[in-house]
């Protein structure tokens, strides 16, 4: 009579833990999709290394105390990418590298002796569609209706497209003929062509989240205009290096 009523104890005990230990996992978030993803968007945030070389960055850091490192810059945007392959996406990026370096002459000052003081402001916004290629595949799929993604994924890609620059100069400034200082902001600024090529790996923090760590080189230059009209095109090349938080679909 006691191992009876001991085991009609112990099965009314499972029967009652069935139903909730049931629901636990049903609500446990699944460790796959139910469908392999074919869209990602993303946002980066990184810095951008420009190369700033050229006429107009040359006599900004001959007349004021500017260093070729001042325009480097922090660097934000975002990626829209549609697979097309299992290890080839269409990609849409957008970015923003702005830097602004305030200095003041370097042989001159003012008639109290004091320095005479301005702010170069330097923007670059690119616009770029291309490819990215995967050197391995992003995930598996496991019988209809399952993809389980892969921990990690190299790849490397190529875009072209368009960025847009604005060059600024604000502050005080000397008349070399009159030797007088002046008030007064010089402003150029356009668009040009570019060319980007980039390597980077996705780690995935789940089924639907990914980090993504991208090194990317741009090739530009562009015409001046404005206040600059009379210099030679300002170049607008350099490096970046962005980390960011992605989601698939």
């Amino acid at each position: 009579m006691l191992r009876r009523s001991t085991l009609a104890g112990t099965v009314a005990a499972l029967a009652a833990l069935g139903p909730g230990a049931a629901d636990a996992r049903a609500q446990s978030p699944p460790d796959f999709l139910f469908r392999t993803p074919a869209v990602s968007l993303g946002l980066r945030g990184g810095y951008a290394v420009a190369r700033a070389s050229g006429e107009v960055f040359n006599d900004t850091r001959e007349w004021f105390t500017v260093g070729r490192r001042d325009f480097d810059s922090p660097s934000f945007g975002g990626q829209l990418a549609v697979r097309i392959r299992p290890r080839l996406d269409l990609a849409v990026d957008v970015s923003v590298a702005n830097t602004r370096a305030p200095s003041e002459y370097n042989d001159w000052w003012d008639g109290d002796e004091l320095p005479i003081e301005q702010e170069t402001e330097f923007q670059r916004v690119p616009l770029t569609f291309g490819v990215k290629a995967y050197f391995k595949d992003r995930g598996r799929q496991v019988g209809r209706f399952a993809w389980v993604p892969a921990r990690w994924a190299p790849y490397v890609g190529a875009a072209a497209g368009w960025v847009w620059y604005r060059f600024e100069q604000s502050g005080d400034f000397v008349d070399f003929e009159t030797l007088e200082v002046f008030p007064d902001t010089f402003i150029s600024r356009g668009r040009a062509p570019t060319l980007h090529l980039y390597g980077g790996a996705d780690w995935s923090l789940g089924p639907q989240f990914f980090l993504t760590g991208e090194a990317r080189y741009a090739w530009a230059s562009a015409d001046m205009g404005g206040d600059f009209g009379l210099y030679d095109p300002v170049d607008l090349s350099g490096l970046q290096a962005t980390v960011g938080f992605s989601v698939r679909f």
